[in-house]
């Protein structure tokens, strides 16, 4: 597994979802005239898996978790288990899933992604693919330049206009290389935007801490 990235990938970097997607014709997917047996078996090494007819459409997502609630209902009616597992799976699809296109901006895979084990991609009903909660964790890694060597530090600034271009102002006066740079709100705080800064290893570092706080920008915290 990577654990570093160049400067290059930052820079180049798009985060586009079809960059991060899996396509279909790599995916295991559950059919919905396939036996609960079976999925279980196709499950074996999978936690969920996405569910499509035999033209692509894209009908949810089955899991481990709706497979045992829906046995625990046809328990309930009094079927066995082996009885339970020859229907048909259809009873374990869960349809109220999140869907995203590949004209969708790849942050709103962030919040779906905590709600779901995969974000599904399609083109009208058609399944194209899948965005993987690794997938996204990559994606950030790098939006963050959390895996390269770098100095950072964290700002306090009123939400006011012309913020970033003051910080990119000293930036560049200074010829500091910025790496990344990601604004964050700050709830309550009379401060109320947070800035993570991130520019490549400098002895300049004491002297953009001074201009930045000389441009009105709380240090919170250096490295």
């Amino acid at each position: 597994m990577k654990t570093e990235y160049s400067f290059e990938e930052v820079e180049g970097s798009t985060l586009f979802i079809r960059n991060c997607l899996t396509k279909r014709d790599a995916l295991n997917i559950i059919h919905p005239d396939e036996t609960i047996a079976t999925v279980l078996k196709k499950m074996e090494k999978h936690l969920s898996l996405p569910c499509a007819t035999a033209n692509h459409e894209f009908l949810g997502l089955i899991s481990k978790r709706t497979i045992f609630d829906a046995f625990l209902t046809a328990h309930q009616e009094g079927i066995l288990f082996d009885e339970f597992a020859k229907e048909s799976c259809e009873v374990c699809i869960n349809r109220e899933v999140s869907t995203l296109t590949l004209r969708n901006h790849f942050e709103e895979t962030i919040e779906i992604i905590t709600r779901q084990p995969f974000v599904p991609i399609v083109e009208g009903d058609v399944l194209l693919g899948i965005v993987k909660r690794s997938d996204v964790q990559r994606s950030l890694a790098i939006a963050f330049a959390t895996n390269i060597h770098a100095d950072r530090l964290l700002l306090g600034v009123a939400e006011t206009e012309g913020a970033l271009q003051r910080l990119f102002t000293v930036t560049h006066r200074l010829g500091i290389n910025v790496v990344t740079c990601v604004a964050l709100d700050a709830e309550e705080s009379a401060l109320n935007r947070r800035v993570i800064l991130k520019v490549e290893k400098t002895q300049k570092l004491d002297q953009l801490i001074q201009q930045l706080e000389r441009a009105g920008y709380l240090i919170i915290s250096v490295n």
